[in-house]
């Protein structure tokens, strides 16, 4: 299989150590079967133009077919998830159906023969199907006393206002396998993005916030992201530090790191180790585990941090060991959803 490592290095020097950034794949909830190869995104959340959908929108505040544009953007978020390991080809579609549930219940599933069509003429071997869908934006506001003091020392209180908006997405999936006529997914679920501001007027607070609008957009967008990663296999990043100090013993395989020459910051740690003196070589052997890791060879890299707990007490070694064995895991169970 062909892991992501990162192309670029990030090195922020603390105490006595330096950072290195992975890009990983992390394995779906939810493994599709093999023969699913295309899915065809539909939006089933169209509601009767009834009094009482008028009224909700006139009372909420509604922005004239903001749902409409919101299930768009939860598309989006799903089609972007999908686009990094392509497991799946997701395929966009135009068509919009009515649904006699609710926007908080699942309606009627689909009759099949709806799903055969709809999947033979998009050439799919899925149908996934947005059924449950509403927004809601939340708007609070709270005065905060701060304490200040002017340029000759003297003290004061002045109060400014911090407000606070929600962007709240109640929204439902049924995920519809053509061939064998199952539903292979009915997930429901609700998404919350914060945002915050502070100014000294509440309408500055106010006046900083996202559009409401923009702000569910956001939120769409993220909550079909974050179905997609239920289904599919998916990119993430992660930081690894490793010790830099101190720098006459830690310092060549360093240099060596920082040109991502990491066979060359091996050679040099592994001199440290042969000294044998307990904590720079509880280091070093910690530090080429992460090379190991940077370089894909995962099973040395456990080897290492095994070696620099047991024999050299490094502490945070253990850990570190744990980080491995679930990274190992992962990959087998990726490797079994990507076929490979």
């Amino acid at each position: 299989m062909k892991y992501i490592i990162a192309a670029s290095f990030m090195f922020v020097l603390f105490s006595s150590s330096a950072w290195v950034k992975l890009t990983l794949t992390r394995p779906s909830e939810l493994a599709l079967p093999e023969y699913i190869k295309t899915i065809a995104m539909i939006d089933r959340t169209l509601q009767a133009e009834t009094p009482q959908n008028k009224l909700e929108q006139m009372v909420t505040g509604e922005v004239f077919h903001q749902d409409d544009q919101a299930v768009l953007r939860v598309a989006d978020g799903f089609m972007d998830a999908c686009s990094g390991v392509n497991r799946f080809q997701p395929v966009r579609t135009a068509e919009r159906y009515k649904s006699d549930g609710s926007k908080t219940t699942f309606p009627t599933p689909l009759d099949w023969n709806s799903v055969s069509d709809i999947c033979n003429k998009h050439q799919t071997d899925a149908l996934l199907s947005i059924e449950i869908f509403d927004t809601d934006f939340l708007l609070s506001n709270i005065p905060v006393k701060l304490d200040v003091k002017d340029d000759q020392g003297n003290a004061s209180t002045r109060i400014e206002f911090k407000a606070n908006g929600v962007a709240v997405i109640n929204f439902g999936i049924r995920l519809y396998d053509a061939a064998n006529r199952i539903i292979l997914d009915e997930y429901q679920s609700t998404y919350r993005l914060n945002f915050d501001a502070q100014a000294g007027t509440l309408q500055a607070a106010m006046n900083q916030l996202l559009d409401k609008v923009e702000a569910i957009n956001r939120a769409s967008f993220d909550a079909g992201f974050n179905y997609g990663t239920r289904i599919t296999p998916t990119y993430y990043r992660v930081t690894r530090y490793f010790f830099d100090k101190p720098k006459k013993e830690l310092g060549a395989g360093v240099r060596y790191s920082e040109v991502a020459d990491w066979q060359g910051a091996i050679d040099a740690w592994l001199k440290v180790v042969d000294k044998g003196e307990r904590k720079d070589a509880g280091r070093a052997a910690y530090n080429i585990a992460v090379a190991y890791e940077v370089l894909g060879d995962l099973e040395e890299a456990k080897k290492w941090a095994a070696r620099s707990h047991t024999e050299f007490a490094e502490k945070d070694a253990d850990e570190y060991y744990k980080m491995l064995s679930n990274r190992i895991r992962e990959e087998v169970v990726v490797r079994e959803q990507l076929q490979e």
